[in-house]
């Protein structure tokens, strides 16, 4: 089963979830637990904690994974701003190219695929104007 970052993130919540269950279960009857069924119950807490924080990391490695498949969109945009910075004879022009190449990296430190995809055409688009 191929995950996709939704998935990874949605799996890492369930997983985070259930271990607070299983914290709030584990104090919730404390009197009634054994030492070491606390020992237990706390194990595997941490155990399921553990496995949502790797999903999370598993969903940041799909973003990108799923961003890099626009890389050549982000080349021919930076390309393009490069060229026109170069040309450029107007200053309002090269404000405006700046400030998309600034949301272009920005969206990229985020991470966030839909903002990358948006921002590199907004920064092609100041370019190319």
């Amino acid at each position: 089963m191929k995950l996709t970052a939704d998935d990874a993130l949605q799996l890492s919540r369930d997983f985070r979830e259930l271990a607070v269950a299983l914290g709030d279960y584990r104090f919730g009857n404390w009197r009634k637990l054994t030492p070491k069924q606390r020992r237990d119950l706390e194990d595997r807490e941490w155990t399921l904690l553990n496995a949502a924080s790797d999903l999370t990391t598993e969903a940041v490695g799909l973003i990108l994974d799923e961003a890099m498949v626009g890389l050549q969109q982000l080349q021919e945009s930076t390309g393009e701003a490069k060229k026109a910075i170069r040309t450029l004879k107007r200053v309002a022009k090269g404000i405006k190219i700046a400030a998309a190449a600034v949301g272009l990296a920005g969206a990229i430190a985020a991470k966030d695929p839909g903002a990358i995809a948006k921002n590199a055409k907004t920064l092609y688009d100041a370019a190319t104007a």
